[in-house]
Parts: structure tokens; C-alpha cells; sequence
């Protein structure tokens, strides 16, 4: 994607706007085997065995540049997944899928420049191929397999434009796709679309007004540290300037780390400011003061000094904890451990954020102006 010369007034995407690209979803990475179907397919690679179950992420560079087109791929090669059969498959898939759009991009090229005639100065087009590891599947990444392929087209004009595709695979002796639903259960786009209009609230002028209405079946993601980045491509639900938008939502039972500095972010919660302020626990676990965020969230807080349990109700749900007693569990449900376990700090009793999302079933997404709850709605 380098800047052409020529003269020619063209913006191409920078480094910033990639790094936060957001991609056409290939969650299922077969979804184009018939359009891959009709191009050679890759050679087979062999499985190298990665001592801590890491894939590995090499490429293979094609460079070609003439008065009509330049072309720099930079295709992926996956190497140590536990599936070998499916790791030769999405190679294939992948590279007959950059091959395509080179040839496309070739064809247009090639007609576009027959037909000048001489009336215009003709600029060569060009296609860019990138790719990003972002969870390498080793057990360290909960076995999560998660990439994005960026496909940068020009064919003229002022700036061309980038197509993303995210892949996440489960890296097992199986391999299976990794979908919205797996994460975040049947009411997945509810979830999601809670989340993403949360951001758009927050951030107004970045979006285009009244342009969202639901993630795709297909909406792109990748995952990184047990948290799903919902991403959208440019124009989609923004103009050009805003790049390409993405959200961070919590995957319940993920292990969630949450991003750097967010114990700076106020906590909004069903559209109001908790005015929790929050610290880093053990291990990096951010925690929240339970009484502010959770009323926030509609809940009425209550302590029990026979018990020594503070316990949070709304309706017929209720939860209940013990100060340095790391077991967490809703209504009936049998208990579970969080990242820490609750603790008093200057007489306010704190749990990990993530407790209000696993525990209080709250929807839980990070923007850049803050740390959004938003409570599901009844059952």
C-alpha cells in the first residue's frame, strides 16, 4: 500500500488505519471454496510441530510492477496447526482467494488501459495483499486461532480502498470455524448490536446517523485475549475519515484481559456514569466498586452482617459475595472463580469487572471514551 508517484493526489490507507482495520468476516474460512475451487490450489505445507502449540505465520511474496499494474502480496502460510488437513485447506483457500483479486484487478487494468485514449494520464492500478497474526492458538490463547488478511485495491481516483478478512479457527486435533454464536450464545446479535450502538452513542459525529441497524449473519471479528473485536469495513457505518470502526465485547468465560489504561475509563451503565473509580487487583485484574456500578445496572445492594455476604437483587435475580472469597455464582448456579476475589478497599467493597458481565449478565464493551455496561433485557 505505498503511496504512488506520478504526481497523482493519491491517500492510501496508513499504517494507523491498517493496524485497526476492520474486516469482511470469514469466520467460516471455506465460506469461498467454490470461487477458490476454480484457481490452483497451494502446495500442501507440512505441520511443524511448536513445542508451546503456537501456529506460525510465514508468507510467500509475489512483487510484479508494470505501466498497468503493481502488485505486492505478501500471502500467508500457516504452519503447526493440530489439523493438518484443514491447515493445507485454508492455505489454499487463502492464497486462491489473493490470486483471484489480483487477476481481477489485472483484467481491469489491462482493459482500462486499452481503452485510453490519451485523453487522460493513466495511473497504474495496484493490489496489496497483508496479513496480521493476532491469537496464535497455543494454549496460552486458549487454543484460538485468529487472523486478518487485508486486500488493498486501487483503480484511480484519489485513494483506493481496503477489504479485510478475519479468520478464527479452534486449533485442535479437529479444527472448527469459530463464530459470533459460539462466543456470545443464540441472542448474539443482540448482544453485538448492543455494544456497537453503544459506541455510536458515545461517539456521534464518528458515525453516519441512523446507518446501523445489525451486525451481519457474517460480521467480521477477530479475538484476542478472550475479547471479541467487532469490526466494520470503511463506509459501512462510517465515513472514509473514521476508518474502519471496531468493538471490544467481553466473551463470557473467556478470561477476558482487558485493554491497557482502561482503569483511566469512567463506567457507563444503562446510559448513566457509575462513577466508579477502579484499580488494578491481582494479576493485572481491573476492579470495580460493586455497590455503584451495580445499582447502575438497576440492581439494590444490600450487606448481611450475620452472613458477611453483600448480595445485589433486581427482580428474581440475585447474586451474592464474600469479601476474599474468590467464588462467584448467580441465583442457584454453582460457583465459579474470576480473576480475583472481592476485596475492600478504603470501606468500598470491589470485584472484578468482568463480574457484572459473567455474574449480573450484563453486556460489556470497551470504547475509547469508556467501559460500557448494558444490562440484557428480561427474560
Amino acid at each position: 500500500m505505498n503511496d504512488r508517484t506520478h504526481n497523482r493526489p493519491v491517500k492510501t490507507m496508513t499504517a494507523a488505519v491498517l493496524g485497526s482495520a476492520l474486516l469482511l468476516s470469514a469466520a467460516a474460512p471455506f465460506a469461498f471454496a467454490a470461487e477458490a475451487s476454480q484457481t490452483p490450489a497451494a502446495a500442501p505445507v507440512a505441520v511443524v510441530a511448536q513445542a508451546n502449540g503456537a501456529v506460525q505465520m510465514t508468507t510467500t511474496v509475489i512483487k510484479k510492477s508494470t505501466d498497468q499494474l503493481e502488485t505486492d502480496l505478501e500471502i500467508p502460510v500457516l504452519q503447526g496447526m493440530k489439523d493438518a488437513a484443514y491447515q493445507n485447506a485454508l492455505n489454499a483457500n487463502i492464497a486462491a482467494r489473493a490470486k483471484a483479486a489480483a487477476d481481477a484487478i489485472a483484467k481491469q487494468a489491462a482493459d482500462d488501459y486499452a481503452a485510453n485514449d490519451g485523453s487522460y494520464e493513466f495511473r497504474p492500478y495496484g493490489v496489496t495483499v497483508k496479513a496480521e497474526l493476532i491469537s496464535n492458538g497455543s494454549a496460552a490463547a486458549n487454543g484460538v486461532l485468529s487472523f486478518r488478511v487485508l486486500t488493498y485495491t486501487y483503480t484511480g481516483g484519489a485513494h483506493g480502498g481496503t477489504l479485510a478478512e478475519t479468520y478464527n479457527v479452534r486449533n485442535e486435533a479437529k479444527a472448527s470455524p469459530i463464530k459470533l454464536k459460539d462466543l456470545f450464545g443464540a441472542n448474539y446479535k443482540s448482544v453485538v448490536n448492543r455494544a456497537v450502538q453503544a459506541e455510536m452513542n458515545a461517539r456521534p459525529d464518528d458515525f453516519f446517523a441512523d446507518q446501523f441497524k445489525s451486525i451481519a449473519d457474517n460480521q467480521a471479528f477477530y479475538i484476542k485475549n478472550g475479547v471479541a473485536y467487532v469490526i466494520f469495513q470503511q463506509y459501512e457505518i462510517a465515513p472514509y475519515a473514521a476508518g474502519m470502526p471496531e468493538v471490544a465485547v467481553v466473551i463470557p468465560d473467556g478470561g477476558a484481559a482487558v485493554p491497557a489504561g482502561a482503569v483511566k475509563l469512567p463506567v457507563v451503565a444503562n446510559g448513566q456514569n457509575a462513577k466508579a473509580a477502579l484499580y488494578a487487583g491481582p494479576g493485572g485484574t481491573v476492579m470495580a466498586p460493586l455497590r455503584s456500578v451495580a445499582s447502575a445496572l438497576g440492581y439494590t445492594v444490600s450487606y448481611d452482617a450475620r452472613t458477611h455476604q453483600t448480595k445485589a437483587t433486581k427482580g428474581n435475580d440475585w447474586a451474592k459475595v464474600t469479601a476474599n472469597l474468590n467464588r462467584y455464582g448467580f441465583k442457584d448456579m454453582a460457583p465459579f472463580t474470576l480473576g480475583a476475589a472481592p476485596a475492600t478497599k478504603n470501606g468500598t467493597l470491589y470485584v472484578p469487572l468482568d463480574f457484572f458481565a459473567r455474574v449480573l449478565h450484563a453486556d460489556l464493551a470497551y470504547t475509547k471514551q469508556a467501559i460500557v455496561l448494558t444490562s440484557a433485557p428480561a427474560n
